[in-house]
């Protein structure tokens, strides 16, 4: 159902600390915690014994004792403890995940260990980049991943989930050219001589049309950055540029719940009350699409008790970018199932 040998977004860096947290990661129980060092540390959440979930034992040391029978394991996973006995099965042990802390995020790897490469992760420099103010967050939202990927590569809902604020009727009006090569998918659409959303007016009191770009690159299984650049129609003045990056890392948790780890950074007015209203302007969208994933996740699964089987859409011209990004990740599916049979 998952991807497995790809990095994944697992946390920000300040979730994960001397507390045991506990996450569902491509349908898996991970356990995260750091050691006394700061290093960052993923287990599987179940001890072996008798599947206790070890994020609800206790960190002694750097180690992780279960709270059913007190056996500790270390963080490579192995057991280093079994109360009552010195020997320890050698299949006495957890899995252990690579981690990377990268472009302000925590990077998990559940797949093959061995192939986990760090340059693999996606560019996402503008988070950790001086020149690029940020701001973000992470949503829990229950849908499946794969309608997230679908909303963020046709933004033309905009219009119609976001009009108080990133939305108006020129965007679903324009027509998008989508492009795929090296297993990447790309949606651009140009607008020009339209009015300004309602948040662009008030981060930069645009009175007028603005011409504004839409650039989203998808690159497997479901990292999104979104480019938007918008200015007054016919200018060139630098000081009137809004121009801002979405990066979104899309981790499946479950086949119906997906977390969604999110930033804003842009490259204009680095003023505290600016990245407020930036923040806040983001977060009321994105709570808007969440809205909206979850009554349509609902629906799918209703329809499918009811007929026993998945629905059958309509596509139409704007969702070409979500079905070129659907049909890569199950030929990737494809070749991975293989390799591992």
């Amino acid at each position: 159902m998952f991807l497995r040998n790809h990095w994944y977004i697992a946390a920000t860096p300040d979730e994960i600390g001397r507390d045991l947290l506990q996450r569902f990661i491509l349908d898996e129980p991970v356990l995260f915690y750091r050691k006394k060092d700061g290093t960052p540390v993923a287990l599987a959440d179940a001890c072996p014994h008798r599947s206790m979930p070890l994020s609800d034992g206790a960190l002694i040391g750097d180690t992780v004792q279960c709270g059913y029978h007190g056996l500790e394991f270390d963080g490579s996973g192995a057991c280093t403890k079994i109360p009552g006995q010195t020997n320890i099965p050698p299949r006495c042990r957890v899995s252990a995940y690579p981690l990377v802390e990268k472009w302000r995020w925590v990077w998990i790897w559940m797949g093959n260990p061995e192939a986990a490469d760090p340059a693999a992760i996606p560019d996402f420099h503008w988070n950790d980049d001086p020149d690029w103010i940020p701001t973000g967050g992470r949503f829990y939202i229950k849908c499946n991943y794969q309608l997230l990927v679908d909303n963020l590569l046709d933004l033309s809902h905009e219009t119609f989930v976001h009009p108080s604020t990133i939305g108006n009727a020129a965007v679903a009006e324009t027509p998008v050219r989508t492009e795929s090569d090296d297993g990447e998918v790309r949606v651009l659409r140009q607008i020009n001589g339209q009015p300004a959303p309602p948040l662009y007016v008030a981060l930069k009191n645009f009175t007028g049309n603005i011409d504004r770009t839409q650039n989203i690159t998808w690159t497997p299984p479901t990292n999104i950055v979104i480019e938007s650049r918008s200015m007054p129609s016919g200018s060139n003045d630098p000081d009137m540029i809004l121009e801002y990056r979405v990066l979104n890392g899309i981790t499946p948790a479950t086949a119906t719940a997906t977390h969604h780890f999110w930033a804003t950074p842009r490259n204009f007015a680095p003023e505290e009350d600016v990245t407020k209203a930036f923040h806040d302007g983001s977060v009321r969208a994105f709570s808007e699409d969440v809205e909206v994933l979850e009554k349509q996740q609902a629906m799918i699964e209703h329809q499918a008790a009811l007929r026993g089987r998945d629905p059958t859409w309509i596509d139409i011209n704007a969702d070409q970018g979500g079905l070129l990004a659907r049909r890569e990740v199950k030929r990737l599916l494809e070749s991975e199932q293989a390799h591992r049979a």
